[in-house]
């Protein structure tokens, strides 16, 4: 059971997330459910290893980020507990010498696979003992961006496949800005995608974000609409969500 400190936000969306699922997180370009992906590998860190591919950011603006919800990558790289894969920094030759954060010499969607799978085989994979794995791209646009839409649905399609086989039981985060790529992508992740949490604003009269949870494997599931905000403090518990309805008809 997770620490009481650490529970909250996360377990008023869903109970539990099993191992093997894939969770797609939609927001647009004011929402602030980009927290969600770093909240919950902070959230799953006492029992699991982590895994981040970033995408989006120099390491240092990644440290940055998840420091938003009290998650500090650098200590958690230098007790074990995560990995991460720079791949922004290997595009764009901004590295960092630090613990187990790893590059690859080159980028390119043809290669960029068995890379990260080198890396997990030689370097990650000794690391994880008996622990659950818990992977979050940052960001699924962001990858799409560097590489391409289509050739990142590709690469996607290979990974999940590929991890499906050597790390059954791990949870995939994909957190998708939705004003940076088409629908048609967006479509296509959330067709793969066990859980699927859709956050949009509302800026016409004050600032209102709602959140809704379209899709989840729970037995008797119900599409479900949330306000989520933000408090100042830095903890998982900073992403407030509340409970405004579901998905059902209005009688």
């Amino acid at each position: 059971m997770a620490p009481k400190s650490e529970r909250g936000v996360l377990e008023s969306i869903f109970r539990e997330l099993y191992g093997g699922s894939i969770l797609t997180i939609v927001y647009d370009a004011y929402s602030s459910a980009w927290m969600l992906g770093f909240a919950i590998l902070k959230k799953e860190l006492w029992r699991s290893f982590g895994i981040i591919s970033n995408y989006n950011f120099p390491f240092q603006g990644l440290c940055r980020a998840a420091k938003q919800v009290g998650l500090d990558i650098e200590k958690e790289l230098l007790n074990d507990n995560l990995a991460v894969i720079d791949v922004f920094g290997s595009k764009y030759s901004v590295r960092y010498e630090k613990r187990n954060v790893f590059y690859l010499d080159s980028v390119s969607p043809e290669l960029i696979n068995p890379k990260i799978d080198l890396i997990y085989a030689e370097n990650i994979k000794p690391m994880i003992g008996g622990r659950r794995v818990i992977r979050l791209i940052n960001t699924l646009d962001g990858a799409a961006l560097m590489l391409g839409e289509m050739e990142t649905l590709k690469l996607l399609n290979q990974a999940i496949a590929r991890r499906s086989k050597d790390m059954p039981d791990s949870i995939l985060i994909l957190p998708i800005n939705k004003d940076v790529v088409s629908q048609k992508f967006i479509g296509w992740v959330a067709g793969v995608s066990d859980y699927v949490i859709v956050a949009s604003t509302k800026l016409d009269e004050g600032f209102e974000e709602k959140m809704y949870l379209v899709k989840s494997p729970e037995e008797g599931f119900t599409s479900t609409v949330y306000r989520m905000w933000i408090t100042g403090d830095k903890s998982p518990e900073r992403l407030k969500v509340k409970k405004i309805g579901d998905g059902k008809p209005q009688e």
